[in-house]
């Protein structure tokens, strides 16, 4: 059964991979991570919440006399990873299985760490960001990129926020969190980091397929959860804010548009 269970879990990382790498959103998310982060060539990096390991797989080219050390707690998704690093033939990108709240590693001893669309899905954020300011060296640094929601101005759009997060995890899990820029910066403030730059970063979509956004099947379970509980004022805000949908020729299209934070933070 134990098997059963893993083979399903590895099957699932390998559609997310395939899935996610045809995304453009993605793409362009990605170069503005490596651009920020901009690796030394002997740096030893932190990836925390490798997931499939995408992001290391190219990043490891940029630290040839370094490494990177990914940790992540999914087994489907090391199993992805460490197949692409066997593929690959790379030697400087190392997967562990682990969390990000307790990090199996020494203090001090990475220059720079990133997450990419992870802090979203750690369990316990606040210990995950004490943890990463922890590991990194003096003035070492720190980018995250993940997806946010509009800042709530009334007391209706936090209704909204909290809907939103809910249908989320109904798919991810109870502990999904579905953070706004300024909770995002808290965070990390909170966890010792001085922030350097905060970027807001808004992708639209027009008449796209739901397969081309980012998440874009959980969006439509939000969609829909507010449809089943007959929020009228909410659905208008809804895709006044983020997404519309209509269905074509058997298609489901969607229109509107998705906002991602770029942070850079700096251990003092």
């Amino acid at each position: 059964m134990a098997y059963e269970i893993d083979y399903q879990d590895y099957q699932r990382a390998l559609q997310f991979d395939q899935r996610t790498s045809r995304m453009a959103a993605l793409r362009s998310l990605t170069q503005i991570l490596i651009d920020q982060l901009d690796p030394k060539e002997t740096d030893k990096v932190l990836d925390a919440g490798t997931g499939t390991g995408r992001l290391g797989t190219v990043l490891c080219d940029l630290v040839p006399q370094g490494v990177i050390i990914g940790i992540d707690s999914g087994y489907g998704m090391l199993r992805v990873a460490r197949e692409k690093i066997l593929k690959s033939n790379i030697s400087n990108f190392h997967v562990v299985r682990g969390k990000a709240e307790a990090l199996p590693f020494p203090s001090q001893v990475f220059d720079s760490a990133y997450l990419m669309l992870s802090f979203h899905h750690f369990t316990e954020p606040e210990k995950a960001a004490a943890e990463v300011y922890r590991t990194l060296r003096a003035k070492g640094h720190l980018v995250s990129v993940d997806p946010v929601l509009k800042e709530a101005d009334d007391e209706e759009e936090k209704r909204l926020n909290a809907l939103i997060e809910e249908a989320f995890q109904l798919a991810h899990g109870p502990e999904f969190r579905f953070l706004t820029t300024s909770e995002l910066r808290r965070l990390f403030e909170k966890g010792g980091f001085s922030i350097e730059t905060c970027e807001t970063h808004n992708f639209p979509f027009r008449q796209g397929v739901i397969e081309e956004i980012p998440m874009g099947p959980h969006w439509l379970q939000a969609y829909e959860l507010l449809l089943s509980r007959r929020e009228e004022g909410l659905i208008d805000k809804f895709e006044q804010k983020y997404f519309t949908f209509r269905e074509e020729r058997g298609r489901l299209l969607v229109r509107g548009k998705m906002s991602w934070v770029a942070i850079k933070a700096v251990k003092d």
